[in-house]
């Protein structure tokens, strides 16, 4: 029963991992409280090898033929020695020399990016599906314990497969999201950030707060937070205008100019900059992210500015 639970975490760990690994994998940990057992097991010493790999490196080294003839032999705990025949049996002390072991655990990095104009859709092989917006960089590791996103300046909704064993975070700013399995959309513009939630529960905390949750949202709700401060405002929302974009549309809710201007400037070759006035003056309405003369023109009515246009930019004064 170990060796198949080890033969389950490299299964799962594969770059050929698929989502119904996982779901085999979970059929298997369900189908006996053994299988729960032996899995932990598994686990546990995976990572007390890959937190001592340097160590472990080192006894293998030693365990050689001379020693074994009667030279002096080094002076290991019981538990080193154990770790050590475990790893000379399994042939792969090259593997735990370096830190190889300690990524698996982790999950291998999967960089994700769009350009500018570029919508993506990313079928994870837990079974999350994520959109990624135009010109946004995302991060995953789906590692054994834990699945871990990171994103940069971006945009994505996150359908999430439910797991209860390996909870999904979300790393943003100075924002940590935390779920299980729901449908939310966050979006990251220079240091604004806004998170909110279509099913599900949210959990979202900020590391340099300490550990207690800042929040938790459930469907329909929103919280907003610029980075560097130490609040953020929820407030009730209808949650399809935040997953508006994947159609092609932005909801605007009383949103300042120079917030409207950083999100659409994701789709178009030629940015749209505002001066620090115009950027205060605040919009309401369904913007259709097509046309740019035509998003600029209504803006510039809406607000009463003006266009200045060059071949690199669009200045809204």
């Amino acid at each position: 029963m170990d060796d198949e639970a080890v033969n389950w975490l490299v299964r799962v760990q594969s770059d050929a991992a698929t989502a119904d690994d996982w779901i085999a994998l979970t059929a298997w940990l369900e189908a006996s409280e053994a299988h729960a057992e032996a899995f932990a097991r598994a686990e546990r010493l995976s990572a007390e090898i890959a937190d001592n790999a340097r160590e472990i490196a080192a006894a293998v080294a030693r365990r050689t033929p001379a020693v074994l003839r009667g030279a002096a032999r080094p002076v290991l705990s019981r538990r080193w020695v154990q770790l050590a025949g475990l790893v000379a049996a399994a042939g792969v002390a090259a593997v735990i020399a370096a830190p190889s072991l300690q990524r698996a655990y982790d999950g291998p990095a999967a960089v994700y990016r769009t350009g500018v104009g570029e919508t993506r859709e990313i079928a994870l092989a837990d079974g999350t599906r994520v959109h990624l917006d135009a010109a946004s960089t995302m991060t995953v590791r789906l590692g054994w314990r834990q699945r871990r996103v990171g994103l940069a300046q971006a945009q994505a909704s996150f359908d999430v497969a439910k797991d209860p064993r390996r909870p999904f975070v979300i790393d943003v700013g100075d924002q940590r999201v935390r779920v299980v399995g729901t449908e939310f959309n966050i979006r990251h513009d220079d240091r604004h950030i806004a998170v909110t939630v279509r099913r599900g529960v949210v959990e979202v905390r900020q590391p340099d707060l300490g550990s207690a949750a800042v929040e938790r949202l459930a469907a329909g709700e929103e919280l907003r937070h610029v980075e560097g401060t130490t609040t953020s405002a929820r407030r009730q929302v209808n949650p399809d205008g935040a997953f508006a974009w994947r159609a092609g549309r932005l909801v605007c809710d009383d949103e300042p100019l120079a917030q409207i201007a950083a999100a659409v400037n994701r789709r178009y070759a030629i940015p749209i900059r505002v001066t620090k006035a115009a950027g205060a003056k605040r919009f309401s309405g369904v913007l259709d992210l097509g046309d740019q003369a035509v998003l600029v023109r209504r803006l510039a009515s809406y607000l009463s500015l003006t266009v200045r246009r060059t071949d690199r930019t669009i200045t809204l004064s």
